[in-house]
């Protein structure tokens, strides 16, 4: 799952240190509810960028559906690198045995970008705040296929 944060301040000096507006926390736990009904039995493990909106947006989502383990990682950032996030979620399924599923929180590009290097097609999604894209990803090919995209209403 690729997963862009809730609706955050507006640009400041600080672009880590943005939070969440209300209207921002309120789109991350419908999100979390839409999750929990796909995934009752909870998320196994979730990569999350370290800016402080991505981690809020985490928080609001574990509200509504259980995520047993998260990590933080550097390179999901809007600029992150998707080769190396991709080599890394190939480890995770690989090596890691992360077999459930993975949800991964960050920001636009990055996600957009993403995508499209999962999936190995061109979509150039624009993920309006706290889309969700769930994807049926095959370490065998090294690249998945979309299922079910989720936009706030």
């Amino acid at each position: 799952m690729i997963m862009r944060h809730g609706d955050a301040e507006p640009v400041q000096d600080d672009d880590r240190s943005r939070e969440l507006t209300k209207f921002g926390q309120q789109q991350a736990m419908v999100a979390g509810q839409w999750l929990n009904q796909r995934y009752s039995e909870g998320i196994e493990m979730s990569l999350v960028s370290p800016y402080v909106r991505a981690q809020q947006t985490l928080d609001a989502v574990s509200e509504n559906v259980d995520v047993h383990h998260h990590a933080v990682s550097h390179d999901i950032t809007p600029d992150g690198n998707i080769w190396l996030t991709h080599d890394y979620v190939d480890y995770l399924l690989e090596v890691k045995k992360v077999s459930n599923s993975l949800l991964i929180v960050s920001h636009m590009p990055f996600v957009s970008y993403f995508l499209d290097e999962i999936t190995k097609e061109q979509h150039s999604l624009f993920f309006d705040t706290s889309s969700i894209v769930l994807l049926d990803y095959q370490p065998a090919t090294h690249s998945g296929t979309v299922l079910d995209i989720y936009h706030p209403s």
